[in-house]
């Protein structure tokens, strides 16, 4: 995607009509394939925006980029490494800077608004 700088909006009723990527979960990795549309890059790359889905799933959160995530549909169970857990969800805000290390636990299918911000 190359960096577009006209304003565009995004209808909550136009989701389903977005053109989708399914990306397949790593090998080895049991987790359902997840589904991510990305809306928005900048022109260096190092920020952007997209919407995201997944089935329920259980796994590891150690992202090298800072996130903020906005559910819209689902709740999500992460737990912190010091056991603090953290429910969310529709209209909660998750904010993840980089190096956290959590567990994420999708507790039905998720769809979430992430905005990515990769340090150079």
């Amino acid at each position: 995607m190359s960096y577009d700088p006209s304003i565009r909006v995004i209808k909550a009723s136009e989701h389903d009509a977005l053109p989708w990527e399914r990306i397949p979960a790593p090998e080895g990795d049991p987790r359902p394939p997840e589904d991510e549309v990305v809306a928005f890059r900048s022109g260096d790359g190092r920020f952007s925006f997209g919407l995201w889905r997944r089935d329920a799933e259980t796994g590891p959160m150690n992202l090298p980029y800072h996130e903020i995530a906005v559910i819209i549909e689902g709740e999500v169970e992460v737990t912190e490494e010091d056991g603090t857990v953290h429910r969310i969800g529709p209209g909660d805000v998750l904010i993840t800077p980089k190096g956290s290390r959590a567990t994420w636990r999708a507790l039905s299918p998720v769809k979430k608004f992430w905005a990515v911000y990769k340090e150079a």
